[in-house]
């Protein structure tokens, strides 16, 4: 049985790989692999998919992942267009889960465990961590040999100790995917980040699966661990966040039909529900930064 689609082979010589990505757009494919990942973004922006997590990302985004958390980050549509300029830069490390053998059950291991634990969850980092290891990950590019394994563990060490994160999804998601079932939930994802701000239908959903609304609700909610309702909803929302936080010169009203609510009443409904505030009050938030 194939588990979902690997992107991100290691040569057998080495411990970890960092790459650093500038293309028009980051890649559009849901996927999970089975080693750690360490990313940040240096520019661009869109959706990021991790778990069953739905989160807007801008530059300074910096994500841990365990292996098999299946993510996608998605670029806004701009970035899309061959006739715009936008490009998107990044840097990746990854390394195998038994890189440390044996080292990483001996005590003085300990807190490196535990956030090894906690990447199964998915981890995103903010404030000063965020610059710290931004910079040691520019800085490991350079590095060769042991300095540059010294420089990993330094950044592991730093992750481990610091209280500037929060954890992504709750303990009990798990997610195991085939090869087949990765292109089919791509095809919905896409569909979606695409064609969230119009009306979309369950049945015109369930259709790119060649599938009933009733059997695919099902197998959406089993594959994602929520409803197709609420994944359109949180698309919405995240996208009014984009808009209230840069664009102060659309209402809230505008703002919500430009989501592809229907209603005001709805929009600030749902968004007080996601986002334990109003529109409103998030718009002024940003306001008096």
């Amino acid at each position: 049985m194939k588990l979902a689609l690997q992107k991100s082979s290691i040569p057998a010589s080495k411990i970890f790989v960092v790459k650093e990505l500038k293309e028009k757009h980051f890649d559009a494919t849901w996927h999970a692999h089975s080693e750690y990942q360490l990313f940040m973004v240096l520019k661009g922006k869109g959706t990021r998919f991790i778990g069953n997590t739905v989160q807007s990302f801008d530059a300074g985004d910096l994500t841990f992942l365990g292996p098999g958390v299946p993510h996608l980050w998605r670029s806004d549509g701009m970035y899309f267009d061959r006739r715009n300029k936008h490009f998107i830069h990044g840097l990746v490390i990854y390394f195998r889960a038994d890189f440390m053998g044996d080292l990483i059950e001996k005590d003085e291991m300990q807190q490196i465990r535990s956030l090894f634990k906690e990447a199964s969850r998915g981890i995103e980092y903010y404030g000063q961590a965020v610059d710290q290891l931004g910079t040691m990950m520019k800085d490991i590019i350079a590095e060769h040999g042991t300095a540059s394994l010294i420089q990993l563990l330094q950044m592991l060490e730093l992750m481990a100790q610091t209280k500037e994160y929060r954890l992504l999804h709750n303990a009990d998601y798990a997610y195991k995917l085939k090869e087949s079932e990765t292109r089919r939930i791509n095809l919905v994802i896409n569909y979606a980040a695409r064609h969230f701000q119009k009306h979309i239908t369950l049945d015109a959903a369930a259709a790119l699966l060649n599938m009933t609304p009733t059997s695919f609700s099902r197998y959406f909610r089993i594959k994602t661990s929520k409803s197709f309702s609420d994944f359109i909803t949180e698309l919405r929302i995240r996208h009014a966040c984009k808009l209230l936080s840069e664009d102060d010169d659309k209402t809230i009203s505008q703002v919500s039909y430009a989501c592809g609510f229907n209603t005001l009443s709805n929009f600030n409904r749902q968004f007080k529900r996601h986002m334990k505030m109003t529109p409103k009050a998030y718009r002024e938030q940003f306001s008096t930064l």
